[in-house]
């Protein structure tokens, strides 16, 4: 086994190169035996006192030169939706060997700053969100709820039926109270055809809104937001290879 001897810097090696560190006669980084590292780490000491800004700038361009040298590491890049400020239902992407199912844009969902409550559903659902009042008084409240139709942010009335309950409640003084409310997602308005086997299905992900007014308890309404998303999305995929197991 040939060794490499560098002039100046411990021409006998007395011991195995464990130590990395830096050597004042080639002026950069390398292994090192255990007497050459103590030799240099003993100059670096005597320069750093002598003139501590010429000292370090040898070791600073000799380690700039070798973070230069060494393989970029990846850095992170938001997906879309973040860079935007967009919201997507947390669904997986399934890569095949025919690349049949990648992600689609049609389940990013792109929703409204101003919903205080983000529910996901899919057409035909029944969906019961419970909402939960506080009373950070020590007074009694009468509270009555008052919800407005759901729409799209263009304005476009779904339809869908509603109902929550109860409507009217008390809360006690530090108290708190829960009402929960039903949406039925009926995609009828939110799709250009239906059909005559399934129900109706989204093409990308349709968001309507809806606000909900709390006469006795809070000042600003609730804006109640619904992410319809289509079939596709987060959907448990089931392989059709023959790669199959067989009980005895």
């Amino acid at each position: 086994m040939s060794r490499q001897h560098y002039g100046g810097c411990g021409s006998t090696r007395r011991g195995p190169e464990i130590f990395y560190g830096y050597c004042h006669e080639t002026n950069r980084m390398r292994m090192m035996d255990y007497d050459d590292f103590v030799s240099n780490l003993q100059t670096g000491y005597s320069n750093l006192y002598r003139n501590p800004a010429s000292a370090m700038q040898p070791i600073a361009t000799a380690l700039s030169t070798m973070m230069q040298s060494s393989p970029a590491y990846p850095t992170y890049q938001p997906e879309p939706y973040e860079r935007h400020g967009h919201h997507r239902h947390h669904h997986h992407r399934h890569e095949h060997e025919c690349g049949c199912c990648e992600d689609d844009c049609g389940c990013y969902c792109c929703i409204s700053c101003c919903a205080d409550v983000v529910e996901y559903a899919r057409c035909g659902e029944t969906r019961r969100i419970p909402l939960v009042f506080d009373n950070d008084t020590r007074r009694e409240r009468d509270v009555t709820l008052e919800l407005g139709n759901f729409a799209t942010e263009g304005g476009l009335d779904v339809g869908w039926k509603t109902a929550i309950s109860p409507k009217e409640f008390k809360l006690t003084p530090c108290g708190c109270a829960t009402a929960v409310l039903s949406v039925e997602v009926d995609c009828s308005k939110l799709v250009h055809r239906e059909s005559d086997q399934r129900i109706a299905d989204v093409e990308s992900c349709k968001v309507a809104y809806a606000t909900l007014r709390a006469e006795g308890c809070t000042v600003c309404p609730l804006v109640i937001a619904i992410a319809v998303l289509p079939e596709r999305c987060d959907a448990h995929h089931t392989s059709c290879l023959c790669s199959c197991c067989y009980c005895n």
